[in-house]
């Protein structure tokens, strides 16, 4: 019996074993031609369709959760447009799609928006400087993690636990955080060393890591009625009911919901009114080693099970991104977007596959942190900003690694010799040099100004250029002290000061600040390009 029985006992333990492993693994591939434009062809799209990329370098001590819960709240506008009069209205929506991403690459981890138009990144920098007011925001010329010929990638995304009126672990649910859940993501994705199983070393550089979420706003009804929705306080009535228990034999019987129940519908009941957005949550890692891009992807992608809810047992579930659907869900990334079709959609039933959540729980996974995090090399903000002390002032590691940004995906992408390409956008050319004898940086501190050589003649024109992010100013004179005022030096081509420059002006005449500023700013560089800075784009 034995000898029949153990060929069947160790085929069910084989299946069992592949059944596990498809389910927990995370298969990578390997980047070919047919990949690598896929990649080029999302980052073309995302180039030409939404606006600009910017690095938030926070300081050290912020908000954190908190500041992006109110930012989350802010931009919230699903872009309602209403066709009909009362119950026979038809209510379409033209949602704008963000992009929040968390990268380690070359060393060093960094934090990114992405919105969905140059407007879009206009409001996103107020609110930023609102809610983080020593943070320093610049455009990225980089748009991509650097991706080389040879490397393996590994995909996850992630989906909920159970339907999406149960939150997850945020605020509005009564459970916070003790500790900010991104120092073990960030702590995961930055391992500075480390080796596969036969012993071979892998630097810092060898591998990179990105954690995107895409994000758009949801109508009002999500907690309020169907197709596209559910009375949150019609669920939350039936969660108190308690749960039937019984047979016809020995009759049935009313269960007490307890206290567990009752508190979850209590939380699913605050949830009334409340602002949502549909969010996708992707974690890409990138290596010349395919055991280290499927580890850092499974280890990463894990973290983010500490959004669990022990109330309503809701939480965020890791899958496996198969070798079959990387290259749809690459391309997504590269052009910050999700497909979300409307079937999707719609709350019929247990719910969908659509990751629906509130302002609180986005806020919650999409975030900039503060030092709590205790993980190294974080792109920090190195100095606080001050009367005198512009947010946008040059810092040291900026002039440190100047040229070492050329290396690093920053240039055009391309397929040479070695077999090695960058997936990422070209650079607009460098800052042009201070003038001798001028301002190296504007009081306003965004950037140095313009050359003689390649100043416009024409100050409309000039003005026209010089801002990247919202539209031209087409009358400076009137603008409030509250509009963002974006560009050189001040005073060049009519630009209006700024609050430092008026009260140093009681103190100094002109030259003596003109003489003072060439003398700290001179010779200062940057590594890419300031939201506002010189090569200008005026493609409004």
């Amino acid at each position: 019996m034995r000898r029949i029985h153990q060929p069947r006992i160790k085929s069910k333990l084989n299946l069992i074993q592949r059944i596990l492993v498809n389910h927990h693994g995370y298969p990578a591939v390997q980047v070919d031609n047919d990949l690598y434009e896929t990649l080029q062809s999302g980052l073309q799209t995302a180039e030409e369709d939404s606006g600009p990329r910017l690095r938030i370098r926070p300081p050290r001590e912020n908000p954190a959760i908190d500041a992006s819960i109110n930012l989350y709240e802010t931009i919230h506008d699903p872009h309602e447009t209403g066709i009909g009069v009362g119950r026979f209205k038809l209510v379409s929506t033209s949602s704008h799609i963000h992009s929040h991403e968390m990268v380690y690459d070359g060393g060093k981890l960094q934090f990114f928006f992405k919105p969905d138009t140059r407007v879009d990144a206009n409001q996103f920098e107020r609110q930023l400087r609102k809610n983080y007011p020593d943070a320093q925001i610049s455009e990225a010329n980089k748009q991509f993690p650097t991706l080389d010929s040879g490397d393996h990638i590994a995909m996850a995304k992630m989906r909920l636990k159970q339907p999406f009126y149960y939150p997850i672990k945020c605020k509005i649910a009564d459970e916070d955080f003790e500790v900010d859940p991104y120092g073990d993501i960030t702590s995961d994705m930055v391992v500075e060393e480390d080796q596969t199983t036969d012993g071979q070393r892998v630097l810092a550089e060898d591998c990179r890591v990105m954690v995107q979420t895409i994000f758009e706003p949801a109508r009002d009804v999500w907690t309020k009625r169907r197709p596209y929705g559910l009375n949150v306080t019609d669920a939350a009535a039936k969660i108190k009911q308690g749960e039937v228990v019984g047979n016809m034999v020995e009759g049935y019987d009313l269960r007490d919901p307890g206290a567990k129940r009752s508190r979850t519908a209590k939380i699913i009941d605050k949830l009334h009114g409340a602002k949502g957005y549909y969010f996708t949550v992707r974690v890409l890692a990138i290596s010349p080693h395919k055991e280290i891009a499927e580890r850092r992807c499974n280890t990463v992608a894990s973290d983010f099970e500490k959004y669990y809810n022990s109330f309503t047992e809701q939480g965020l579930d890791p899958i496996a991104i198969g070798p079959d659907e990387i290259p749809h869900h690459l391309r997504e990334m590269a052009e910050r977007t999700h497909s979300i079709p409307w079937s999707q959609r719609l709350k019929l039933g247990p719910g969908q596959p659509a990751v629906l959540q509130t302002v609180s729980a986005l806020g919650s996974i999409a975030h900039i942190p503060n030092d709590s995090i205790n993980t190294p090399v974080v792109d920090w903000a190195k100095q606080q900003t001050g009367p005198g002390i512009p947010a946008e002032a040059k810092q040291e590691d900026d002039v440190e690694k100047g040229d070492e940004d050329d290396d690093h995906g920053y240039s055009d992408a391309s397929f040479g010799d070695t077999g090695s390409y960058r997936a990422s956008t070209p650079d607009s050319g460098p800052s042009p040099s201070p003038e001798p004898g001028s301002d190296g940086e504007g009081a306003t501190g965004t950037h140095s100004a313009p050359s003689a050589e390649s100043r416009s003649p024409n100050p409309t024109e000039e003005r026209r250029k010089d801002t990247t992010v919202g539209d031209p100013d087409p009358n400076p004179d009137e603008r409030g002290d509250s509009d963002p005022i974006f560009g050189g030096a001040d005073g060049d081509a009519g630009w209006t000061g700024t609050d430092a420059d008026e009260s140093s002006d009681d103190e100094y005449d002109e030259d003596d600040e003109d003489d003072e500023y060439d003398e700290d700013d001179e010779g200062d560089e940057d590594d890419e390009e300031s939201v506002w800075g010189d090569a200008r784009r005026s493609d409004f």
